[in-house]
Formats: C-alpha cells, structure tokens, sequence
C-alpha cells in the first residue's frame, strides 16, 4: 500500500468520512492546515498522488486554497479532486476552471469516490512515467547534441585547414609568401569584426564574422586558372596579360561554384562573393564588376583592404616592404584604393591589432628558420 492520498479539509469529521472509503487501498494522510498541505505536498517522502480538497469553508475559503495551491503549479504534478457539502454547478464549472481533475459532492458514493480517486492516482501515475520517460529522452537527446556539436567543430576545423592549405598552394605559386593568406585572414577577421561592433546595420554575427574571415583564406584561388609566365612575371605586366591576370576574380568564383556542394550554401556563397568582388573598390574603380558603395559587400571589402594593407606591408620582387604605419597612413589618404569611410574608421581602431599580427607573424617565420631539420 504504497499510494498516497492528501485530504484538506478544516472538519475533522469531513476528513475521516474520505479516509474510511480509502484507507484499505491507499495511505491517506489528512491536513487542516495550509501551511502544513502545502509542506506535506513538496515534501517527497510525503508528496501524494491524489490531493483531495474540500471547498466549501465559509467565504469560499475552499475555492481561495485550490485557486492557491493551482497558482503555485502543483496541479502540474499532482491531479487534485475538488469535495463539496452539496451539489453546485458554479462551483463545480469554477474547479474545472481552476484547474482541479474532478469534483465530488455529498452525499459520498464509496464507489464512485473509489473510483475517481483511482482514476485520478492513475493520471499521476501515467503524467509521472511520461515526464520520466522525457526527461530520460532529454539526457539522451542532450548527449547526442553534445557529440554533434563536437563533430562538427572537429568537421569545421578540418575544413578551415583544408581551405588554408589549398590558399597557401594558390600563393605559393606565386611571388608571394604562404603566410599571406594567414595574415589576410586575421586581418580580415579584425576589421569585419570591428564592422559588427560599430556599425550594426550591416546585421553582421559572430558567426558571420568568422564565415567571412575563414572564406578570406580562397580569396585568390582563382589564380590556379592564371598561367605562370603571367603569374610569376616580376616585370611590369602588359594590359593584356594584367587583363588576364584579373580574371582570376571570376575564375576564383567559379572553381568555388565547382565545388560548393560540398559546404554549406551560405559559406560557399560567401566564398564565391569574396573571390569574385575583393578588387571592387567604394569609388566604383574597381573589377571585374566595377561595384560602387555598399553593393560590394561588407564581406569583400572587409577582404580588399585586408588584402591591400598585406601586399604593402610584405616584400615583393618589383617593391619594398612598406612599413605598417606607412602602409596604414597610405589606405587612410586614398593612395591604395578608396574604401568606405567606416571601414577606414575600423581600420584606425584596429590598427594596433594589425600590427600585432604582423610582429606574431614575423617571430613564428624566424622561429621557423632557426628551428633544426629533421633527418629521416
């Protein structure tokens, strides 16, 4: 015998008329006081399946303590059986209301207070395996979320690899270092996420952030389609060969088209703006589309001047490195393309990252040279 019935009722003679109808099927406990039903009710080793509350004390005492016990959301775990002195409609209507599982009225049937209560105890049986089962489902459920999530940063972290390793053989194709796509990627990620905090109409996220930062790394990718006499010239290019040399923007998009399938549409998408707009420039000076303003997006021209300040502060064949602070001082006054005014302004605001970045950059290269060969 171990279910467990709760009466409330201020009448002891009340509680007992119940208890006798009950006590050789259930364990019925009984209560006069508020106070105490409502210890008895979250307490566990107490806690009843079947509350039955009288409702008829004088100036609806009765309905005020299912209205209370109701508000406090017991009746989310406990079936509650409203009792009352007499048969009244209204009443009967205000427990439904209220939120009580059924109504009784005297006189008392034996077997039909038997069998609403058992009825009742097997709803608060039925609710408990099934918030049980769901909440075991939960565990498991949240276990599995946990394993996806973790697949798919190891997945999202292969992928970011795979696509600087396939930057890094675009580049070293050419006259440029391999760590230019690492550093046009940080650079990127600096500005696009300055972008994000100081100007919030472009709706950029974090996660966008890092989706524009990581897609930087193709952003010349299309230069596989370039042929080396073009790619490798350390001369002056010809206009036909520097035409040629600029349709690696749209021959970049289309290699990303070959393959976006095997990415998300978004990130693919973006990968595809990127390689085809980051030499559009904000005056419309630009190619292969000769974009103005905010129709080159956020994402392309954060990849452009990022792009641009790499190329002046790096060591070419035909030129010297410019100096960071030369470099930044010749994008601020338009020497190296005009860019939008905000991206300018993150650019200030990032200027000490930049350079970090580069100090970063230049002591991992040189820890590289001093480190020893290994002899297989």
């Amino acid at each position: 015998m171990n279910e467990k019935i709760l009466i409330y009722d201020e009448a002891l003679e009340n509680r007992r008329e119940i208890a006798d109808m009950l006590s050789d099927e259930y364990e019925v406990g009984d209560c006069g006081d508020y106070e105490e039903l409502i210890r008895k009710i979250t307490d566990p080793a107490e806690s009843p399946s079947v509350l039955i509350i009288n409702i008829t004390f004088p100036d609806a005492k009765g309905l005020s303590v299912l209205e209370k016990v109701v508000s406090e959301g017991l009746a989310d775990i406990i079936p509650i059986v409203a009792m009352s002195e007499r048969d009244n409609k209204i009443a009967e209507r205000k427990c439904y209301l209220l939120g009580a599982y059924d109504y009784m009225y005297k006189p008392y049937d034996e077997v039909i207070v038997r069998a609403r209560i058992r009825n009742a105890a097997n709803l608060y049986h039925k609710s408990s395996g099934l918030k049980t089962k769901v909440s075991s489902q939960e565990v498991t459920l949240n276990k599995q979320l946990i394993l996806l999530q973790k697949q798919a940063a190891e997945l999202q972290k292969s992928n970011n690899a795979i696509i600087e390793i396939l930057g890094t053989v675009v580049e070293s194709r050419s006259l440029e270092s391999d760590d230019h796509v690492k550093r046009v990627k940080s650079f990127t990620y600096e500005l696009t996420k300055n972008m994000m905090d100081m100007f919030p109409e472009y709706r950029l996220t974090a996660r966008r952030v890092e989706m524009i930062a990581s897609a930087s790394a193709l952003h010349d990718v299309g230069k596989i389609a370039i042929p080396d006499s073009i790619l490798l010239k350390p001369g002056k290019l010809t206009n036909d060969e520097f035409d040629l040399m600029k349709s690696h923007t749209i021959r970049g998009e289309e290699i990303i088209d070959q393959i976006k399938n095997a990415w998300d549409r978004e990130y693919a998408e973006s990968c595809a703006d990127i390689c085809r707009h980051h030499h559009e420039r904000f005056d419309g000076r630009g190619y292969p589309d000769r974009l103005t303003g905010d129709d080159i997006s956020v994402g392309a021209q954060c990849v452009a001047l990022a792009d641009v300040y790499d190329v002046l502060v790096s060591e070419r064949v035909y030129k010297a490195a410019y100096t960071p602070d030369e470099a930044f001082h010749m994008i601020v006054n338009g020497e190296a393309g005009t860019f939008s005014p905000k991206l300018i302004e993150c650019l200030r605001k990032c200027k000490g990252e930049f350079e970090e970045i580069l100090r970063k950059n230049k002591e991992a290269a040189a820890k590289e040279k001093t480190a020893p060969i290994s002899k297989l």
